[in-house]
């Protein structure tokens, strides 16, 4: 009886999976030249209370360091933290890693074919095309049974391309699933098509 009482105490500690972050492993840039000292930001007013801070910081473009200033943007979904940019020194090399939307996962619930809310928003135009796809590493195992991955996809924040990373959902029976993509329109720009569930 008392490893039963051990136990049940260990599970009431143990984090819940709502608020597990499943992370995905982004690839990093090297080089030799350290960062330049952070600058200092006042921030401005906060648009409204979805806002997020993405604070200014110094990132690896081409081949010098480059200011990306700090801005007030919405998150590309609900469910999505921003992971801030970092610099990383290893044995007098500096590695760079992009900032991103990470995303904590839902709780695991039955699978039911409930009906799947359609939202009609304003489309989203871009006039730059969006950067190369980055080829996630993928968590090896699932955190429940029946999980189906969502792949990441860029995303424009209205100053700068953000990367929104993938993450695990709950099938809907009778759906497929369509990844977000981005269209290049007659005019040249770019238009962002969400990801969704498509009745089959």
């Amino acid at each position: 009886m008392r490893w039963i009482a051990c136990a049940l105490f260990a599970l009431a500690l143990a984090p819940s999976v709502a608020n597990a972050q499943f992370e995905v492993t982004m690839p990093g840039v090297r080089v030799a030249v350290a960062p330049p000292a952070p600058r200092v930001e006042v921030q401005p007013v906060r648009p409204s209370p979805a806002h997020v801070w993405i604070a200014g910081h110094w990132a690896w473009r081409g081949a010098a360091h480059v200011w990306l200033p700090g801005h007030w943007v919405l998150p590309p979904g609900a469910g999505y933290r921003w992971v801030p940019a970092r610099w990383v020194q290893r044995g007098g090399q500096y590695d760079f890693f992009e900032g991103q939307w990470a995303y904590f996962a839902p709780p695991p619930e039955a699978v039911v074919a409930a009906p799947v809310a359609t939202v009609v928003a304003a489309p989203v135009v871009v006039q730059q095309a969006p950067p190369a796809e980055i080829v996630e590493v993928v968590p090896v195992n699932a955190p429940w049974q029946n999980a189906f991955w969502i792949k990441g996809h860029w995303y424009w924040s209205g100053v700068a391309w953000q990367w929104a990373s993938g993450h695990w959902e709950h099938p809907r029976i009778g759906h497929a699933w369509e990844h977000a993509r981005w269209q290049r329109r007659p005019d040249g720009g770019w238009t962002f098509e969400p990801g969704h569930w498509r009745r089959q």
